[in-house]
């Protein structure tokens, strides 16, 4: 709720008491800020519909840099890199990464539309899963060597049923895998897929289609992951036991 303005009137018999009024949780308006690994913070902000993105605070909530025309900011592990998405007038959205240090923004023109991406634990590689543009028809995964911004593309032309919802990288950045999202053609029934990658082109593979709606994954060391359905209980707490894949055995056991 950007606005609320109150105007006094009369109390009729149709109004509702105010101890009867049953409370309703808003979004805080910093829904958006993303917090750095040291105390960091990336804050939305805009300034009128042309001017706006992200601005990045240090520790103390001192301004950094302010970023125009910017949004889903990552963070990397060692907090000196942003991984965002990013776009100008005529040009589709691109991912770009933001040098923390000096502000300064890295196009990445062959990663045309960000949909997903994540940091492997050294900080030096960059997963994602694109959409191309403007046809959107085929997904791409690949991975981006930092700091050099080299990309590599691992698989192409993915099914544009596919939605990636969340990447993990192993322990050793050697492997990530990723949870995608896919719709059939004639109902709304979705299911999730757990797609294995290497950092080599063609090296991946379809690992598991686990049937559940939403999922959490990670990895629980170089050769196992872990993935989750989100599942609540009455009480809102997250319910519903994991399963362990075993890669590349794929030996599942439930934990």
């Amino acid at each position: 709720m950007a606005r609320c303005e109150v105007m006094e009137r009369p109390a009729t018999e149709k109004d509702v008491r105010l101890t009867n009024r049953i409370p309703v949780l808003a979004e805080p308006e910093n829904w958006r800020d993303v917090p750095g690994p040291r105390g960091e913070r990336a804050v939305s902000w805009q300034e009128t519909s042309k001017y706006h993105g992200y601005q990045i605070l240090d520790r103390r909530g001192r301004l950094l840099h302010k970023l125009l025309h910017v949004s889903l900011p990552r963070w990397s592990p060692d907090g000196r890199w942003l991984a965002v998405s990013h776009w100008s007038r005529g040009l589709p959205y691109q991912l770009a990464l933001v040098e923390v240090g000096t502000g300064k923004v890295i196009p990445i023109p062959q990663v045309e539309y960000l949909d997903h991406c994540g940091w492997s634990p050294d900080s030096r590689k960059l997963a994602f899963v694109a959409r191309s543009y403007p046809s959107g028809e085929f997904s791409s995964a690949g991975w981006l060597s930092v700091p050099d911004t080299s990309v590599h593309v691992i698989a192409r032309d993915l099914n544009c049923a596919f939605e990636c919802m969340e990447l993990a990288w192993s322990a050793d950045s050697r492997r990530f895998v990723a949870l995608m999202h896919r719709e059939y053609e004639h109902d709304d029934v979705r299911v999730t897929d757990l797609w294995l990658f290497g950092l080599k082109p063609g090296a991946c593979r379809l690992t598991a289609t686990p049937r559940v709606e939403e999922s959490s994954v990670g990895w629980l060391d170089d050769r196992r992951v872990i993935f989750r359905p989100e599942r609540w209980d009455d009480d809102g707490a997250l319910s519903g036991f994991g399963t362990v894949l075993e890669l590349p055995a794929l030996a599942k056991s439930p934990r």
